[in-house]
């Protein structure tokens, strides 16, 4: 006893000297203390490295005890102090693995930019596959897209072979980041390298949320039998292991895509099954989802009330559970609507509540998306100038980003709306095209709008009209709109024949061989010439960047199959 109180009375006298400071937190606990800044330089001279660094290891591994393992009742004040001692005494798995739970569900929160910076705290003393690949999702998100690739591949290259489950995660990450700049051949091997792991642990969650992305993605492609084969295979596993939110989320997507394709009734039922789910497990962010996307429905079919009372019980349920990326989302789909009904100041407002949310979360696509909407708006109403200036600010972020889809999208924008240099925005979207996996639809309303800008007889037609065939026979398969989308290529490739005189099917074939616009080799490698000859010094982007991610500058390469 004498001991206790002996021990006691120095710390007592110690903390009125400000030497020691109490770290309990609350009065049950047992009491813990903590030696402040002033006592360890002072200890520094004392003690050498090897028992400083003991004491500091033995300090930390304690505090870790109490306030992280034994404790139910975490703090993120305490949380984030064990990283730091756990960094300072050079504790490698408390640091990360303490560091990685607080970075993940910050950027789960949509708290992107203090992930960002505690991963790089982290990582400046560790280099660890976690927290790699935690700063990778900060870094997607805030426009970092190229260090994002570099550190998902870094934590593969670091990943233990036995942690099968996290390599799967960072490969599912690195397959969403490529989808994303429209690079849908890399994405899909990364999809089916996680579905060999998935197989092999025996995870058929993680094999269900593998085969949702393929098929959003698949689905965005256009071919749509492949992408609902792909969620029916969802469905079935979901029922097999009694998981109703995943049946739940993949009958919304399954019901997105067929209202996309004109079948409502079908598209509405499968809502409301995902809906009836929601409300029984109490799944209220799913049921808000779904909510917006039946009131989008309603909205194409022209019930704007009704559109309106979903988005706002949509919106009510967001804000509840601090959903803002959700809430920015919803508040998107209203505004467009009044946009179309021509409530412009309304559409405007509610895109500048969304800007405010990215700018706070640090959600730099969104923004930049959001900026398009505004931007087309304004074109809309006459003020050309200032969408203008807004689609190249668009530009410059997209970019950035490597958000190649989207870009094209804004440059086929800019190329449709400024008469001036219409043909140069056009030109680089085309170029983007022959380089990224562009939906078939974007690529071929794209190519007839530069071919309606070239001077009539000029080589170009053809070569547009060439690569329009080529890439509905490349692209097309299972297409459920490939017939119509291939009208307007052939008329454009007949129209520039004709043009050269050649107008009896026989001279066409004849005409076809000799410009080699059979041989996509070649057609493929000359059109790109002359998109970058339009375009001149007049890139919005760094067009090497891009040539870089394709692997070659010689596009044609790419495109080794049959045509006909």
């Amino acid at each position: 006893m004498s001991q206790e109180i002996d021990f006691l009375a120095v710390v007592g006298k110690l903390v009125s000297l400000s030497l020691v400071e109490s770290a309990t937190t609350h009065p049950t606990q047992p009491a813990n203390y903590r030696v402040t800044t002033i006592l360890e330089s002072l200890l520094e001279t004392v003690l050498i490295q090897e028992e400083w660094q003991t004491t500091r290891q033995q300090a930390v591994r304690k505090i870790h005890q109490a306030w992280w393992e034994e404790n139910d009742n975490r703090t993120e004040a305490e949380a984030l102090e064990i990283v730091r001692l756990g960094l300072l005494a050079n504790e490698q798995e408390i640091a990360v693995s303490v560091g990685n739970t607080i970075a993940s569900n910050w950027v789960n929160d949509s708290r992107f930019v203090e992930a960002l910076e505690l991963c790089k705290q982290v990582l400046a003393v560790f280099q660890d596959y976690r927290i790699l690949g935690t700063i990778a999702r900060a870094e997607e998100v805030l426009g970092f897209v190229q260090e994002a690739v570099t550190h998902y591949q870094q934590a593969l290259d670091l990943c233990p072979e036995e942690e099968l489950q996290e390599k799967a995660t960072i490969l599912n990450n690195m397959a969403g980041v490529f989808a994303q700049q429209g690079n849908i051949p890399k994405a899909i091997p990364l999809w089916e390298q996680n579905l060999e792991i998935f197989e092999q642990i025996g995870d058929v969650k993680g094999k269900a949320v593998t085969l949702n992305n393929m098929a959003q993605v698949i689905a965005q492609q256009g071919d749509i039998p492949k992408a609902i084969t792909l969620w029916e295979q969802n469905l079935e596993i979901f029922e097999q292991i009694g998981d109703v939110k995943g049946k739940a989320v993949t009958l919304n997507n399954m019901a997105g895509v067929i209202a996309d394709q004109g079948d409502i009734p079908k598209a509405i039922a499968l809502w409301e099954q995902s809906l009836e789910i929601s409300e029984q497990i109490g799944d209220v962010k799913s049921k808000a989802t779904t909510l917006n996307n039946v009131a989008q429905v309603f909205a194409q079919q022209g019930d704007i009330p009704k559109a309106i009372a979903l988005w706002e019980q949509s919106l009510e349920i967001k804000e509840q559970i601090g959903d803002v990326k959700g809430k920015a989302a919803t508040l998107n789909n209203m505004a467009q609507v009044f946009a179309q009904q021509g409530d412009i100041l309304k559409a405007i407002t509610l895109w500048e509540q969304n800007l405010e949310i990215f700018e706070q979360i640090g959600d730099v696509k969104g923004k930049a998306i959001t900026l398009n909407n505004i931007a087309q708006v304004i074109a809309d109403q006459g003020d050309i100038p200032k969408a203008i200036a807004l689609w190249e600010q668009v530009v410059s972020t997209l970019a950035q980003l490597s958000a190649y889809g989207d870009l094209v999208t804004v440059l086929s924008n800019l190329g449709l709306t400024d008469e001036s240099n219409g043909l140069v925005y056009l030109a680089q979207a085309v170029w983007l095209t022959l380089r990224i996996q562009a939906t078939l639809e974007q690529t071929i309303r794209l190519i007839p709008a530069l071919y309606n800008r070239v001077p009539q007889g000029d080589e170009l037609e053809a070569l547009l009209g060439a690569t329009a065939i080529f890439f509905c026979n490349y692209r097309g398969e299972g297409h459920p709109q490939l017939e119509e989308l291939q009208y307007p290529s052939f008329k454009m490739l007949s129209a520039a024949a004709v043009a050269q005189g050649f107008e009896t099917d026989e001279a066409f074939h004849t005409w076809l061989v000799q410009q080699r616009l059979n041989d996509p080799e070649y057609f493929l490698f000359r059109l790109n010439q002359r998109l970058e000859e339009i375009v001149g010094d007049g890139w919005l982007f760094d067009c090497s960047q891009v040539v870089g991610e394709s692997g070659s500058a010689n596009i044609s390469a790419q495109y080794r199959v049959g045509w006909s």
